[in-house]
């Protein structure tokens, strides 16, 4: 029963890549490197690109998306390959919510003369951030976290400002 399950996740995830990248699915158990050099090749031209990480215990490719310039915090996509070469596993976010385009947005100065900032980064909230759980309901629309830092250079806050609206609409917890 386990296994089934597990097969229904793994046939689930498979089918979340974005109906933009148009690559065969080769099959993960068969994969290696050479297959997924290629499929990330094909996806690539699908325009999306992939980030890879080396380790000690084999590799990870790794697909942030964004949405014209903003960054959907907590979608990814994660392929990684043990040392030899076989694929391990395949990890996707991906969520289905929102648009295809990124709407007209207040500028990056605009949100952090209304944030009180010094820095300002475009995102779409992930309803599961740490950062971010505080700001409820969750914004649809894209958001300027603006981060504000005090004389000495700590981060105090995080001022979440609809980059649509330009209303602030709470607030996120400061790293350090």
């Amino acid at each position: 029963m386990k296994h089934k399950i597990l097969l229904i996740l793994v046939v689930i995830a498979l089918t979340l890549i974005p109906l933009s990248c148009t690559q065969e699915v080769v099959p993960p158990q068969d994969w290696d490197v050479a297959n997924e050099t290629e499929f990330l090749a094909k996806c690539e031209q699908c325009n999306l690109s992939f980030e890879k990480f080396e380790f000690s215990d084999g590799n990870v490719y790794y697909h942030q998306r964004i949405i014209g310039s903003a960054a959907v915090l907590g979608d990814s996509l994660n392929y990684q390959f043990d040392k030899d070469g076989s694929f391990e596993k395949k990890l996707v976010h991906w969520r289905d919510d929102l648009p295809d385009k990124l709407p007209e947005v207040i500028s990056e100065d605009e949100a952090m003369t209304i944030g009180g900032g010094n820095k300002a980064f475009l995102v779409y909230i992930d309803p599961e951030s740490a950062v971010f759980a505080s700001v409820k309901p969750t914004p649809r629309n894209p958001c300027w976290a603006v981060s504000v830092y005090d004389n000495e250079g700590w981060n105090t806050d995080i001022v979440v400002v609809d980059a649509t609206s330009g209303e602030i609409v709470g607030h996120g917890v400061p790293i350090p």
